[in-house]
């Protein structure tokens, strides 16, 4: 579980539960609003980059605030300007949970011996040449080709 951490702008300190990358914890449409509104990202382009932005950091506490009942959204905007007017050392950070690995497919499995059955005999390795196989198509009676003058056995 991630969480956002206010420091700094009573009443507001705390520790907001904020599961960011989590299904199910969707954004609302307001919020994405608010998101673009005050910090001019799309939900799309958040990345580590965005995480750099003070304003996002904002907009994703003021929504944690809100889905946790301390804040109307009424109330958001101006508390995003005080937000704002608050020196930011410190304010918000996040706090990102454990997240579980991502499966490496890897290579195959080999195949399971557990039917016991075997698709048939093996073949022994052989040194003689196989005789050749003759075309199926072609005109009959024609046993050359113009690319390759030589006639087959046949």
């Amino acid at each position: 579980m991630d969480h956002i951490v206010i420091d700094g702008v009573p009443p507001y300190d705390g520790r907001y539960d904020f599961d960011l990358f989590s299904t199910g914890h969707g954004f609302r449409g307001y919020e994405l609003s608010w998101l673009k509104r005050f910090s001019g990202y799309l939900v799309v382009d958040i990345d580590d980059k965005a995480f750099g932005d003070h304003e996002v950091i904002i907009v994703l506490a003021l929504i944690a605030l809100c889905r946790a009942g301390k804040v109307s959204e009424q109330e958001v905007p101006a508390l995003f300007d005080r937000f704002q007017h608050t020196e930011f050392a410190g304010l918000i950070r996040m706090e990102m949970g454990e997240r579980e690995p991502e499966s490496d497919a890897g290579p195959p499995r080999s195949s399971s011996s557990a039917n016991g059955g075997s698709s048939g005999a093996g073949s022994s390795p052989s040194s003689e040449t196989s005789p050749p196989t003759l075309a199926t198509g072609g005109t009959p009676g024609s046993a050359t080709s113009e690319s390759d003058p030589v006639t087959s056995a046949g």
